[in-house]
């Protein structure tokens, strides 16, 4: 059994990037995974401002805000599901706001930090995904994680829902 946090960068709370983060959840517990979705939009996450207090003596950062709450799941968690519709040909800003922040867990540990598996589920009005994937094919290489897989598009809850099922 794996333990799966999502972080979900959509503004809306229904649109088609939950469509898919729900298909992807039924498929995961259909596996025995726990799965937890963190509606980033919905939560008071300030952006990082480079002090790097978590390099020194924050706990994990200055900042006493929700991403509290996604720091203890992240420790916590093998896999991390990053979900976001595709804004400005890349992902959106509270999914980047909230990855800028996990540097307060890698601050003190540098590359000895956590090393965990990863699947980016995107929607587009489009096809073109190359940028978003570029950065996450980056994020994960340069972290030292390991990619589990992608969905890209909406109208795709059955890949969404077999990559899920498919986490042991």
């Amino acid at each position: 059994m794996a333990r799966i946090i999502i972080l979900n960068g959509a503004a809306r709370k229904n649109g088609s990037t939950k469509s898919l983060v729900d298909s992807f959840i039924e498929g995961a517990e259909s596996s025995g995974n726990d799965v937890r979705e963190f509606y980033l939009n919905g939560m008071d996450i300030h952006g990082c401002i480079g002090c790097k207090k978590c390099m020194k003596d924050a706990d994990p950062c200055v900042f006493k805000d929700d991403m509290d709450h996604i720091y203890r799941a992240f420790e916590a968690c093998d896999v991390v599901v990053f979900a976001s519709p595709m804004y400005w040909w890349t992902i959106t800003g509270q999914l980047l706001t909230a990855v800028d922040r996990l540097y307060a867990i890698y601050g003190k540990r540098g590359p000895n930090g956590p090393k965990k598996d990863c699947v980016l589920l995107m929607t587009a009005g489009g096809d073109r995904f190359d940028q978003p994937v570029q950065w996450y094919s980056m994020f994960d290489r340069v972290m030292g994680w390991n990619d589990l897989g992608m969905v890209l598009g909406s109208g795709k809850e059955a890949e969404a829902r077999a990559l899920g099922a498919s986490i042991q």
